[in-house]
């Protein structure tokens, strides 16, 4: 018998958990879509500071009103979270049926970790696993962004940002690490913090997380990152035609980035996991890209390499998570070699195997560069740091394995069992040690 879930104050996860099985039992609703509504109008309700609207009354058609108010409200605050259609998603009956459930719960205040963890569960329930998208393990981020170190002067870009999890973590260590607050993080929020995804819905997560921490919702966009102002201006019709182009749009990165910024010469960092699967065959596309020369078809995140370390200033720095076999097979020589020639190599860090269930048993590690100055002097034989993680934080399953004493822990970073801590400081007394040696 399938187990059902309870409804006890503070634990929200179960609480979220039970909301999904109330809009299944007797809706044709996708789940995703009305039980998001439901949490997107409660945060809102409670964020008005107001005597509250979102309450179950004895009448169910003041419930529904109240409610649509409530989202109609959300969706000028916070542009671009609900999108579409606008209404609760479920008859009058049925919406106060699963308003009673989320009444007497508070959602303010609760870590961004809770969400972060639901709205994966629900958006993975979907598609992505076929896509070849993959949301990042959040103690794999954390490593990411803490090898980076972002500063509040960094802009930071993820051109495959899913729920943003890459975003929000810079954002919560550079208000952390710098103690900013009121206007200055929101300056920081709304200008330094760039992502895009063809994914709708990944989309409207990230921004409803990105409230969360704080806004930066503005530069969160859906569009094709492959796509190139060549190539979305001249080609548009026929990439729509087939199907490559499936955001609905031929907006480009270049063209966001030139309108609302001035003398943009590429970002400081770039935080990324691009999907693992899929080709690209579309010529118009491929002749874009160097990486794709001579070639009749070329794997997505090759051309995601490609293109990420064209948009990073001279300079800058990147961390991106890619399958192992980008960095061990002969095949994908050519495209270790042209990253030699571009970057200089940081470090590379094997993720264990665990790391990515229970969606996927692929192997992948993270590369950390940093893009060549023009004219620089190329050395192919150049030092690498190299490490390889023996505890993932998760078993064979796929579940998490929890550090003694740390069950009560919101952050992955501190509760799961992991070396990254580990992995972390042998970077940082590498990079001190080359430091001095190139001072000397």
């Amino acid at each position: 018998m399938a187990k059902r879930h309870s409804n006890k104050s503070g634990d929200l996860e179960s609480l979220f958990l039970r909301l999904e099985e109330l809009v299944l039992a007797n809706s044709g609703e996708n789940e995703f879509e009305v039980v998001f509504k439901l949490v997107v109008a409660k945060l809102w309700d409670e964020r008005c500071g107001k005597e509250s609207r979102f309450t179950a009354y004895s009448d169910h058609t003041t419930t529904y009103r109240n409610i649509t108010t409530l989202l109609q409200e959300a969706e000028r605050a916070w542009n671009g979270v609900l999108e579409g259609d606008i209404t609760p998603g479920l008859t009058p009956e049925h919406l106060q049926i699963c308003v009673e459930v989320l009444t007497f719960h508070r959602l303010s205040g609760t870590s961004f970790q809770v969400f972060d963890a639901f709205f994966e569960f629900l958006v993975s329930r979907g598609a992505k696993g076929v896509k070849g998208q993959f949301f990042t393990p959040r103690h794999v981020i954390e490593l990411c962004v803490r090898m980076l170190g972002p500063k509040p002067t960094d802009s930071i870009l993820d051109p495959a940002c899913g729920s943003g999890g890459f975003l929000v973590h810079a954002f919560n260590h550079v208000r952390t690490e710098y103690q900013l607050s009121g206007k200055a993080l929101q300056d920081y929020a709304s200008m330094k913090l760039w992502g895009f995804d063809m994914d709708s819905r990944a989309i409207r997560v990230a921004r409803a997380l990105m409230v969360l921490a704080g806004d930066g919702r503005t530069n969160i966009v859906r569009l094709n990152s492959l796509l190139k102002p060549e190539t979305g201006g001249l080609f548009a019709a026929g990439l729509q035609r087939s199907g490559f182009e499936d955001s609905g749009s031929t907006l480009t990165i270049e063209d966001l980035t030139r309108s609302r910024l001035r003398n943009h010469k590429g970002f400081d960092i770039i935080l990324t996991n691009p999907p693992f699967a899929g080709e690209v065959r579309e010529r118009q596309v491929m002749d874009e890209y160097d990486l794709s020369v001579g070639r009749q078809r070329i794997e997505r995140d090759i051309l995601f390499v490609e293109r990420c370390v064209e948009l990073l200033r001279p300079g800058g720095r990147m961390a991106i998570v890619l399958p192992h076999n980008k960095f061990a097979v002969d095949s994908a020589t050519y495209v270790r070699t042209w990253l030699l020639r571009k970057t200089h190599i940081l470090a590379v860090v094997g993720l264990g195997r665990n790391t990515f269930l229970p969606h996927t048993h692929q192997k992948a590690s993270v590369l950390f560069l940093q893009k060549r100055i023009a004219g620089g002097a190329v050395d192919l034989n150049q030092e690498v740091f190299f490490a390889i993680s023996e505890r993932d934080g998760k078993n064979s399953k796929g579940q998490p394995l929890l550090r003694r004493g740390a069950e009560n822990q919101d952050s992955p970073w501190f509760r799961l069992d992991h070396d990254f801590e580990e992995i972390l400081e042998g970077f940082k007394v590498y990079r001190e040690a080359r430091q001095t040696q190139e001072g000397d």
